[in-house]
């Protein structure tokens, strides 16, 4: 009999969270167990102050007592949490009368919750302190910040916990060993920071910590801000007694080996070319007894809350690393060596010297071309991007580490001073951190299905870093399309919820800085241009909110984002024209090429879709989907029926608008005015009217011929909806030659052309393009990524039809494959998928995962075929509720465990 264990405690969402400021946190498990039907009717969780009281069975700080309830989750309703304070907890469950085994314990801590909390100060060059403008800051610059203390020489250290923030960004060093890395990409009036586990770390006697933090001005992603550092390390030892570190003047400053002076990469990002002296650094500096006399005093620009930094919020997601070796290095001539990583990373290439000469330079240039001598393209893919670093040796043994990270595939070395070797060079390769990598999975009997799936994973995981980014080179923006895209692939490819969280509160947080009284978003945030929009984008921003909650079950970003996506409907809705019904010339992306909706990007992808009417088609349906997104939010949140109702009249009246307007009969047209109508009918309005459902039944077949015919007309960006419009009209085999036609425009044509990574513009490297518009694009875009998210429901056949993935759709793609296996992670556990045919049968295995339903629909011809069940209610096998025989399918429900099945 199972134990019925709970497994994979999580408080908001995270394992082991070190320092949360939430009040009432999202506690959630699973279970994993093979037996047929496990579901949960009950549970129990403790909540206490130390490890050792879990023991008891008894909360000291919280326990809910015997709850029913069939949800895995309980938001936390005890008494008031405690500031920088550690809580252990424990879950049990029940089905039916059946009691599990409590969980192993896990643990969360509480991080600063109030600014009276805080007694560190913000530091920053001396000179700096009293400088009034921020254009008179130097740009990019690196400072070194260090400070010494000592613990009691037969001090036990029980806790150390450090909470440490910089404006951009900070490598924390203690003891000479980097513990930390952050980023603090965010606006100093709500900046984040984070809690930092210094308990293995420290030592009885001398200890030093240490941080080099950089600010870098204004760019994609990145507010413009003020330079500053804090951190506030509080150790509790095992006699009892406390001590607290701070920064204050007793810190000591100076400036790192990175030349201030260096060109920009670019004049997006703000990042200076990486040219680095290593006679400069300053060897031993986060060790203790460093000499630090010629260093000088921190300047203290105040205790935190000061201004410009008002308040600090906890950041708990990481970005994390490992080192990718080459898979060749090649010498191109006598100076000249050239390494190949495999496929473009987004990371930071490190070389160890092992015998430098003091003042020698040695150049260096990332890149994900080659020239047809062997060196590397300095343009080709990396929109226009600097990719050059440089390195002044030392004498002896040296290493070259820069701090930002660039997208990298190939390093090219120039003049090392000594012959150079594969096992002198690395990458380390970043990414945010998720629960499982390899969460998902899928093989099968075409080889391009793999190879495009891998290639989507790759690029979705790298294409996430501090935040969502779009490209790791030109721009590492967080814009709002590319993170709904990448968003979706990393929840369903690595069940990531985090970074997504992170993300949805900034855009909620965009619209309440810039845009509160006109219903709209940024575009891009944070960012160092402010106030900027894209319409499309901000109609899409319901969906990705309802999506993720759908999946997460997290309530908690409903309410958060709730009142935005009111503001959105209702900017949608201001925009309706009276006479058509039809959205029209909707405000936004004033004066450029953003103005009234893109429809696609770059201007190429939009294959020609003809933008010249004031009510555009792809515009008005994701209107529609805005209203119908605000309606199933309220719902969710149980509001008044009459708020309800008023979202879905505006979503009924304007999918007649477009149905009057915009469908010709047979075909949607790109747009239209009061008296006329485009006589454009793109692959975008046919697919958009598809994926949302606005096609009548009569017309289906035809708008799916339609789309299907044209192959490839649309862009990584808004692909998605093509995919998904395949999908509803079930036509499995143009989805799958759309996924694995090499010659067309599409992820098959990338990896044709040696692609690594999914690419911005189908047409990176269209010699039809001029020369400047090819290499202003980026090959190294994530937002051509859901194509996973399609694998996995059209081919692997596996759908979330109900919250959290509490009921599944399975209809695998039995009779367009010869076999294909894979996982799918959901909130209740992975679903599995695997069948093969072979001599006119096919076996098919399928695992629901613990508290779980799915309707299994099979291929059936004839009344004949067999299944390996039967449709007489009485003899059921274990686990099989229904068996249902339809329009030639035969669909079988299902509670949770693994079932095999034998179609004849």
């Amino acid at each position: 009999m199972t134990r019925m264990q709970p497994t994979d405690l999580r408080t908001e969402f995270v394992r082991t969270p070190l320092g949360i400021d939430e009040r009432n946190p999202d506690l959630r498990w699973r279970v994993d167990t093979d037996r047929r039907g496990a579901a949960q009717t009950a549970y129990r969780v403790l909540v206490t102050s130390s490890r050792d009281r879990l023991a008891d069975d008894e909360g000291d700080v919280w326990d809910t007592g015997k709850r029913e309830s069939e949800t895995p989750s309980v938001t936390y309703d005890g008494p008031p949490l405690e500031a920088g304070t550690d809580y252990y907890w424990k879950v049990r469950v029940w089905d039916d009368d059946e009691a599990g085994a409590w969980s192993e314990p896990a643990m969360w801590g509480t991080g600063l919750l109030e600014a009276d909390d805080w007694e560190a100060n913000w530091i920053r060059r001396p000179e700096e302190v009293d400088v009034d403008a921020v254009d008179d800051f130097e740009r990019g610059q690196f400072t070194y910040a260090r400070r010494e203390f000592a613990l009691p020489d037969d001090a036990d250290v029980e806790r150390a916990r450090a909470s440490v923030a910089a404006c951009h960004q900070y490598e924390l060093s203690v003891n000479g060993e980097r513990v930390d890395r952050g980023q603090s990409f965010s606006y100093p009036d709500y900046h984040y920071y984070k809690t930092v586990d210094l308990t293995d770390a420290l030592e009885a006697g001398e200890n030093a910590v240490g941080a080099l933090f950089t600010w870098q001005g204004e760019g994609q992603g990145r507010p413009t801000a003020e330079p500053g550092f804090i951190c506030q390390l509080e150790i509790d030892l095992a006699d009892g007694s406390e001590q607290t570190i701070v920064t204050d003047d007793s810190w000591r400053l100076r400036e790192a080996e990175w030349d201030e002076d260096a060109p920009l990469r670019n004049d997006e990002i703000g990042e200076a070319v990486e040219l680095v002296d290593g006679r400069d650094e300053p060897r031993g500096w986060a060790e203790p007894d460093f000499d630090d006399t010629d260093w000088t005093a921190a300047g203290v620009v105040g205790e935190h809350p000061t201004d410009p930094w008002e308040r600090l919020i906890a950041q708990n997601r990481e970005v994390v690393s490992r080192e990718i070796e080459p898979e060749s290095i090649t010498q191109v001539d006598d100076e000249t060596y050239v390494v190949d990583f495999g496929r473009v990373y987004t990371g930071l290439p490190e070389l160890r010297f092992a015998d430098g000469t003091a003042g020698h330079r040695v150049g260096m240039r990332a890149g994900y071309h080659l020239r047809e001598d062997g060196t590397v393209h300095e343009q080709e893919g990396t929109q226009w991007t600097d990719m050059r670093y440089a390195y002044v040796q030392r004498d002896g043994a040296c290493t070259f580490r820069p701090f930002n990270y660039l997208g990298v595939r190939y390093l090219q070395l120039e003049s090392p001073g000594e012959e150079f070797s594969a096992d002198q060079v690395s990458l380390r390769a970043l990414h945010n951190e998720v629960p499982d990598e390899r969460a998902a999975t899928f093989a099968c009997s075409d080889e391009t299905l793999e190879e495009v799936f891998e290639l989507a994973r790759h690029s979705a995981l790298y294409g996430s870093q501090e935040q969502f980014i779009d490209t790791p080179t030109r721009e590492k923006g967080q814009f709002l399309m590319d993170a709904l895209n990448i968003s979706a692939v990393s929840r369903r490819a690595f069940g990531e919820r985090a970074l997504t969280r992170q993300a949805i509160r900034e855009f909620v947080r965009s619209h309440y800085r810039y845009w509160e009284e006109e219903g709209r978003l940024s575009a891009v945030y944070p960012n160092g241009d402010g106030k900027r929009d894209i319409p499309d984008f901000t109609e899409g921003f319901p969906d990705w909110v309802w999506q993720y909650y759908r999946e997460s079950g997290d309530r908690a970003i409903l309410e958060t984002a709730y009142p935005v996506v009111q503001a959105v409907a209702d900017y949608v809705a201001e925009h309706v024209d009276d006479e058509t019904g039809l959205v029209t010339e909707l405000s936004g992306g004033e004066g450029g090429p953003y103005e009234e909706g893109i429809v696609d990007w770059p201007p190429e992808m939009r294959y020609g879709y003809d933008r010249d009417w004031p009510a555009r088609t792809t515009v008005n349906i994701l209107g529609a989907n805005a209203f119908d997104k605000a309606a199933a939010i309220a719902d969710a949140l149980e509001r008044p029926d009459e708020e309800v109702e008023t979202y879905r009249d505006r979503k009924r009246a304007l999918e007649a608008a477009i149905g009057a307007h915009l469908f010709d009969g047979d075909l949607f047209v790109d747009g239209c005015d009061a008296t006329d109508a485009s006589e454009g009918r793109s692959q975008h309005a046919n697919a958009f009217a598809l994926a949302f459902g606005l096609v009548p039944d009569d017309a289906i077949d035809g708008v799916a011929d339609h789309i299907a015919e044209m192959g490839m007309q649309m862009g990584p960006m808004m692909v998605p909806r093509l995919l998904e419009a395949l999908e509803a009209a079930d036509r499995t085999d143009a989805l799958i030659e759309l996924l694995t036609n090499a010659e067309d425009d599409g992820w098959a044509n990338i990896l044709a052309q040696g692609g690594t990574f999914t690419w911005e513009t189908w047409h990176c490297r269209d010699p039809e393009l001029p020369t400047d518009e090819r290499q202003n694009r980026s090959e190294s875009h994530a937002m051509g990524a859901p194509v996973l998210v399609s694998i996995q429901r059209a081919l692997l056949g596996v759908r979330l039809a109900d919250r959290e993935g509490s009921h599944l759709e399975i209809r695998p793609a039995i009779g367009h494959l010869e076999h294909a296996s894979g996982r799918v992670p959901t909130e209740r556990g992975r679903v599995e998928v695997a069948w093969s045919r072979s001599d006119g049968k096919c076996d098919l295995e399928v695992t629901v995962p613990w508290n779980a339903t799915a309707s299994i629909s099979l291929p059936s011809d004839a009344e004949t075929d067999r299944v390996g069940v039967t449709p007489v209610a009485s003899s059921l096998p274990d686990g099989v509720s229904d068996v249902q025989r339809g329009d030639g399918s035969i669909v079988v429900d299902v509670e949770s465990g693994t079932y095999q099945f034998t179609l004849e």
